[in-house]
């Protein structure tokens, strides 16, 4: 029976998606033959077509209707456009932009007193801010939506927005306010037919009696969402309620419920293909198999989690990339659009001009032509001759005075290519703006200081970019006796080296915070399989990857190890400076040094003890009186000088060091040096 329901439900969806390319195709039909109100409203309907699936192509046609409409001094249209790049926005996961973008929508719905479309808006808004948990805004835009409309003439919108305040009255954990809404829009869903919104209404009515206790409520209501939703064929939501189905039965210890309602939570989202769910499934029968005693079978289904688990994270992490790039590629090709666009108004106004030009100083030469014949014939015609003279005369006045207009254009002209070099001006800023968007988001995955001084008390961290982002980024995590720390420089610097960069991160937290790893040569091995693994190395021309090195502090035997690729460690201990190289190799595919085990080196902790790892920006720089690299000699010789200062006085020496090496030279990469004390 389970069988049949999937097969109509995949049966469905192909005539959903064939009858939808027929739509796309009548939209793009429409798009090139209308006027531009019509435009405007094919485009927007194709954006919100491709939203979800191709976001790239919903973009460009989303940012085609808000042109056509900005030019036609069309609001309504500029409204509606701005609102689904919100909403497009919101898909890419950039969410400063989504949120720029509703909040400019709203302002122009409220400007037209379209006060439906202000509730849009507003209520796009709650979603933007309830995904990101920020509850309390989220429930103010719900409440503001619900306010502006009439609820008998927008019934629907009344259920929607009254089922969306409970969710968040459900989340911050204010259960009668949020069963009385939920209750109110259930009645009204029921009254329209609308089986999809009564089962959500169900399905956050079952949370809230979950929350207070009564799990006999809520299996109850829980199984009246599954009905609806199944009824509805929205087998996603069926999936999420059958697993929250499992969480209940688990609660009550009815195992033999659970793991029924838990296989067919996998079935549906094994055909469905959903890789979330398929892991909540397989997660929910490995605590049912535990809870009976069965162990090794529980075990079993913990590890399918975790193998689909890493395909999630592979496949969130390439999304990601694709979004960036999408947004970057977006803006450049507006720019570039845009430039092109002027330069061939220019250029036509230029050859405008220049005909005219000629024609004027054609003019011009005829004139004096004709001037000369005359005075050569004013022996013999003098009265006639002093004629003609006054009527060219004339004739030269007015020529003059169209050579003056003319040269008034040529001004309008250098007054165009001024306001284009404005114009490339901006473009650049908004660029610098989406890439200072993209520091911001670095800078809050760095660990912070305040964390690396609970284990670490003297410490100094000089971080300097050769760009706006960086290739080089630090990495920190502590678990139970053990403290890791770790430098890395990318390939590239600038945004192909934070691509690289936000790999490694999440790499490293995946590694040792989430799979528990703490041995710093099986940490570096794990890392290159799985930067050659996410790039598709194997597969490809890329060969892209990082330098890396990674100490682990042992407080339990008072010992440091480090592992390192093409990264060096140097240490200084009772006066004695070391430096310790890693392996010669990368994280990535590296042809020829196809290195799989690193090497561990350890060091004892007998007296207080300095660390210092380094990417080669800072030894690779040039100045100096006879512009050389610093080199790592130099290096060495300042570390020894000033190792027995405090660690942020270190800091500050360093910096001023190489600062003063650089003078008035570019600096030629990313600098990152992490010193760091443990003391006996």
């Amino acid at each position: 029976m389970k069988n049949n329901i999937l097969l109509i439900l995949l049966i469905a969806f192909c005539f959903k998606l064939s009858a939808q390319n027929s739509e796309v195709d009548s939209l793009l039909n429409v798009a090139a033959k209308a006027n531009d109100s019509t435009k405007i409203e094919a485009y927007l309907d194709l954006a919100v077509a491709y939203r979800a699936l191709e976001p790239d192509v919903a973009l460009k046609y989303a940012n085609n209707a808000l042109k056509i409409a900005e030019r036609n001094e069309n609001y309504s249209g500029k409204a509606s456009a701005l609102h689904i790049l919100g909403a497009i926005y919101t898909v890419l996961g950039d969410y400063e932009k989504a949120t720029s973008n509703l909040l400019e929508s709203l302002r122009n719905y409220e400007l037209l007193g379209d006060s439906k479309g202000v509730a849009n808006s507003s209520n796009s808004l709650g979603i933007l801010y309830f995904n990101q948990e920020d509850y309390a805004s989220a429930k103010s835009y719900y409440i503001k939506a619900l306010s502006l409309i009439d609820s008998s003439e927008y019934a629907m919108s009344t259920a929607v927005y009254k089922l969306n305040i409970g969710e968040v009255y459900q989340a911050t954990g204010e259960n009668k306010e949020a069963l009385e809404l939920e209750k109110e829009a259930y009645k009204i869903f029921d009254q329209l037919g609308d089986v999809n919104g009564m089962a959500y209404a169900l399905g956050i009515q079952g949370k809230i009696y979950h929350q207070q206790g009564n799990q006999d409520k809520a299996i109850s209501l829980t199984k009246q969402a599954l009905d609806y939703l199944i009824e509805d064929q929205d087998y996603l939501g069926a999936v999420e309620y059958l697993n929250f189905l499992v969480k209940l039965y688990l609660k009550t210890d009815d195992l033999l419920a659970a793991e029924e309602n838990a296989l067919t939570a996998l079935e549906i989202a094994r055909q469905i293909n959903s890789l979330k769910w398929k892991i909540k499934s397989f997660e929910n029968i490995s605590k049912i198999f535990y809870q009976k005693g069965l162990y090794k079978t529980a075990y079993q289904y913990k590890d399918s989690a975790y193998i689909f688990e890493n395909q999630l994270m592979d496949e969130e992490k390439q999304k990601q990339i694709a979004n960036l790039r999408i947004i970057y590629e977006s803006e450049q090709k507006e720019q570039e659009n845009e430039i092109l666009r002027i330069d061939k108004e220019l250029k036509q106004k230029q050859i405008s001009q220049q005909r005219i030009l000629n024609v004027a100083i054609g003019s011009v030469l005829v004139v004096i032509i004709v001037f000369a014949i005359i005075t050569f014939r004013a022996k013999n015609q003098k009265q006639k001759a002093n004629n003609q003279l006054k009527i060219q005369n004339e004739e030269i006045r007015q020529q003059r005075e169209e050579i003056e207009t003319q040269a008034e254009r040529l001004k309008n002209i250098n007054t165009d290519v001024i306001r284009k070099n404005q114009l490339i001006e901006e473009k650049n800023k908004n660029i610098t703006d989406s890439i200072n968007y993209a520091k911001r988001i670095q800078t809050a995955l760095l660990p912070f200081p305040q964390r690396i001084r609970k284990e670490l008390e003297d410490f100094f961290i000089y971080y300097n970019p050769k760009d706006i982002v960086s290739g080089d980024f630090y990495w920190y995590s502590e678990s139970g006796d053990k403290v890791v720390v770790a430098v890395a420089d990318c390939t590239g610097h600038g945004i192909p080296g934070a691509f690289m960069s936000f790999i490694g991160h999440d790499m490293l937290n995946h590694i040792v915070n989430f799979k528990g790893v703490t041995k710093p040569a099986e940490i570096l091995k794990q890392l290159k399989l799985s930067v050659i693994h996410i790039l598709r190395q194997e597969q490809s021309d890329n060969r892209d990857g990082m330098d890396i090195s990674l100490c682990i502090w042992d407080k339990k035997q008072n010992k440091v190890q480090f592992s390192g690729a093409n990264h060096s460690l140097i240490y200084i201990q009772n006066k004695q400076l070391r430096q310790i190289k890693g392996n010669k190799t990368t994280m990535g595919l590296d042809e020829g040094k196809n290195i799989k085990d690193f090497d561990t080196h350890e060091i004892n902790l007998v007296g207080d003890t300095s660390f210092y790892l380094f990417s080669d920006g800072y030894v690779d720089q040039f100045g100096g009186e006879q512009d050389k690299k610093f080199m790592i000699k130099n290096f060495r010789e300042l570390l020894s000088t000033i190792h027995m200062k405090k660690m942020e006085t270190q800091g500050i020496i360093i910096r001023e060091t190489i600062e003063d090496w650089m003078g008035d030279r570019e600096q030629v990469d990313d600098m990152l040096v992490w010193g760091f004390r443990i003391f006996n």
